[in-house]
């Protein structure tokens, strides 16, 4: 099929980039996929998710609070078949968008399944590629509940979930991760009855702690029902309903109209698995195991995204790939997760980016702690958004910025400016002394400093 200076499996926000990085340093390059170029993100994941969840944020604010500012709210409704119309379009548009980029670029785009039968041979189909490195991008899918397993219909996925054009009464979410609050919050902002469980004491188990109890005390003001500390038992199918047996310090049951397992992911490492002799090592959960250059244990094979477990994050699997791309290519980069910011498009948004407090205390790191309550904040009140706070640690002996952590509206966008003052290693006080712009919500951050 062909003879390459790179090959990547998995098109997805890893593969991609790493295919457009490679090839624009004269890198013959191709990029293997089975399924749609810009993987499980573009199709069925970021993307996608965050159309739907701005719609719902329109309309919640319409709905709630519309009135107010003179805007009548009086006929609103919610036609999911026409928002699930406009996400199908936003994906086609960044679809074309990828695809021609990669074509300008002279990258080989090839269908199919892959097996990495040998280092530099990887077989699809019927057919073989051979490289002088490859680098496997193959992400994740949803993760199955033992007990809770998925028929697409009553007990949904998120795959299926961006596909619901009528939404039910009651809809009961398992996981208090990013994507289960995700949907939870969409679907609460849409006009259903959500019960949120979580199996660990709090939702969001990677946040700061303060702001994720912070966010699932929003959520159970604006009538989300938060069990944290649970886990189900037992499953009931009876007649339209699903009745859902929980265990802890919340037992009890919920009968309700559709279930979301969205308790995260697996990985699909399958591509280096499926031939034991090859020995690239996984961890326990099926994870390739990689170094600080994204490469395997097996010279010339390099893994990155979802599949390393690393960070189930796009723009991390984007960065790993640039790094993965270097050193194929006979470079020596390390990657590095100090400064990877993160957000969850809950409302209000979570956003982060360095140290929790926890994490600088287990680090035995003295801290400072400055906290911005948003309700001070004029631009916050002007836009009534006023439940949120941002927090900022920082290092006690040296004023170093160590982490930042938002709950507001437009969280996504202001963390970027904490990870820009991450970089560039700059210090608590200097942030306080930059001049932000009046009235914004950015100056939430200064305050806080």
């Amino acid at each position: 099929m062909g003879t390459y200076d790179i090959a990547i499996i998995g098109a997805g926000p890893g593969g991609y980039v790493a295919a457009i990085r490679a090839a624009q340093r004269g890198a013959k390059t191709a990029l293997i996929e089975r399924e749609e170029v810009g993987g499980v993100c573009l199709n069925w994941g970021c993307i996608p998710t965050k159309t739907q969840i701005y719609a719902a944020e329109l309309y919640r604010k319409l709905r709630d609070y519309g009135e107010d500012y003179g805007l009548s709210a009086k006929a609103h409704k919610v036609d999911l078949k026409q928002l699930v119309a406009k996400k199908n379009k936003v994906v086609g548009i960044n679809k074309g968008g990828i695809t021609k980029l990669l074509k300008a670029r002279g990258v080989d785009t090839i269908k199919g399944d892959a097996v990495v039968e040998a280092p530099g041979r990887i077989r699809v189909g019927g057919k073989e590629v051979t490289a002088q490195a490859i680098i496997v991008a193959t992400g994740s899918k949803p993760a199955q509940l033992p007990g809770l397993e998925t028929d697409g219909e009553k007990v949904i996925t998120s795959t299926e979930a961006l596909e619901l054009t009528k939404l039910p009464d009651h809809i009961t979410v398992i996981g208090g991760g990013a994507l289960g609050a995700e949907f939870a919050c969409l679907w609460q902002n849409l006009g259903a009855a959500v019960t949120l469980v979580e199996m660990l004491p709090h939702v969001l188990p990677h946040a700061d702690e303060e702001v994720a109890k912070r966010a699932a005390s929003s959520w159970k003001k604006h009538g989300m029902d938060v069990r944290t500390g649970v886990k189900v038992s037992k499953v009931t199918k009876s007649g339209k309903k699903i009745k859902l047996a929980l265990e802890g310090k919340k037992a009890g049951e919920i009968s309700t109209d559709l279930v979301l397992v969205g308790i995260g992911f697996d990985h699909n490492s399958e591509a280096v698995t499926a031939n034991p002799s090859l020995g690239v090592a996984t961890g326990k959960r099926g994870e390739i195991v990689v170094d600080e250059r994204m490469e395997t244990n097996v010279k010339g094979i390099f893994a990155i995204g979802d599949v390393t477990g690393k960070t189930m994050l796009a723009h991390g699997a984007s960065a790993e790939g640039l790094v993965a791309v270097e050193n194929a290519l006979g470079g020596d980069t390390k990657m590095s997760y100090r400064v990877l910011p993160s957000c969850t498009f809950t409302t209000p948004e979570v956003a982060c980016v360095g140290l929790t407090e926890k994490q600088a205390a287990d680090q035995g790191i003295e801290t400072r702690v400055g906290r911005f309550n948003l309700a001070a904040s004029g631009r916050a009140q002007a836009m009534s958004e006023t439940d949120g706070m941002v927090k900022i640690i920082g290092d006690a002996r040296t004023d170093e910025l160590l982490g930042v952590h938002i709950m507001s509206a437009e969280a996504g966008e202001l963390i970027a400016s904490a990870a820009m003052a991450m970089q560039l290693e700059a210090t608590v006080a200097e942030i306080a002394h930059t001049i932000h712009t009046h009235p914004t919500l950015s100056e939430a951050l200064m305050e806080a400093a």
